[in-house]
């Protein structure tokens, strides 16, 4: 299952925004501080918001950890330059570095789950807008 969870990572650093549904099925979620729902829905909103700010995003997956069977830790950093509109700011030129936590439960070579953990104010404190 490993192979999925890195086919995810994959589309966050390509922008393939049409891989998604290689990745999750429709019924699947997502959810984290800040937003939650249909994992397609969400995830396809959330790359392309956050690819038109920071062009130059990368998701590393720093590790990865099967708790059981089907359930997967990404430990992931994500570092990118503020060059375009963000949430309604305008680009700042600052650089964001961002670790979080995604709890992922996988079924049948798809995600049904994850729900991540970040600190989502460090966008807001390293961009200078807080």
């Amino acid at each position: 299952m490993n192979t999925i969870i890195e086919k995810y990572v994959s589309v966050w650093n390509s922008n393939a925004i049409s891989d998604l549904e290689e990745v999750f099925s429709e019924t699947s979620t997502y959810w984290d501080a800040t937003q939650a729902g249909k994992a397609l829905e969400v995830l396809t909103s959330s790359i392309a918001t956050t690819y038109a700010a920071f062009p130059d995003i990368v998701f590393e997956m720093v590790a990865l950890v099967a708790a059981r069977e089907n359930q997967y830790f990404l430990e992931w950093q994500m570092t990118g330059t503020h060059t375009g509109a963000f949430l309604g700011h305008p680009p700042t030129g600052k650089k964001i570095n961002l670790r979080g936590l995604d709890a992922i439960q996988v079924e049948s070579d798809k995600i049904i789950t994850i729900r991540s953990f970040y600190d989502s104010s460090l966008f807001s404190q390293q961009l200078g807008l807080s």
